[in-house]
């Protein structure tokens, strides 16, 4: 027999609400200060308190994880939308930088 998936009750609208505010939050202190952000100032900016950042995301790979997924989701859909546009090729290029504030900044190595 396999093994039965996780089952998670549905979050409360305010539990939403937070946990896409620290989205939101982690990705603009990852584009400041790269995978190593202070997961403290990460909740200060959500405006949650750090039990309220764990509750969500226990460990730091957890929150990178969603904010991956987040991430990959918004360029999907902005494919999606590009692709059923007559126009796609023409118009990427502009669809592209919408993504760019969202990249975290690259990290030159010494030469």
């Amino acid at each position: 027999m396999g093994v039965a998936p996780e089952v998670r009750p549905a979050l409360r609208s305010d539990a939403r609400r937070n946990r896409q505010r620290l989205l939101d939050a982690a990705k603009v202190v990852m584009r400041e200060h790269g995978l190593d952000a202070s997961l403290g100032e990460i909740a200060r900016r959500a405006g949650v308190g750090n039990a309220t950042l764990y509750r969500h995301f226990p460990t730091r790979e957890a929150l990178w994880e969603a904010v991956f997924a987040d991430f990959g989701s918004e360029l999907l859909q902005l494919g999606e939308r590009a692709l059923a546009n007559p126009d796609a090729g023409r118009r990427w290029p502009a669809s592209s930088r919408r993504c760019a504030p969202h990249s975290p900044p690259t990290r030159r190595s010494p030469t």
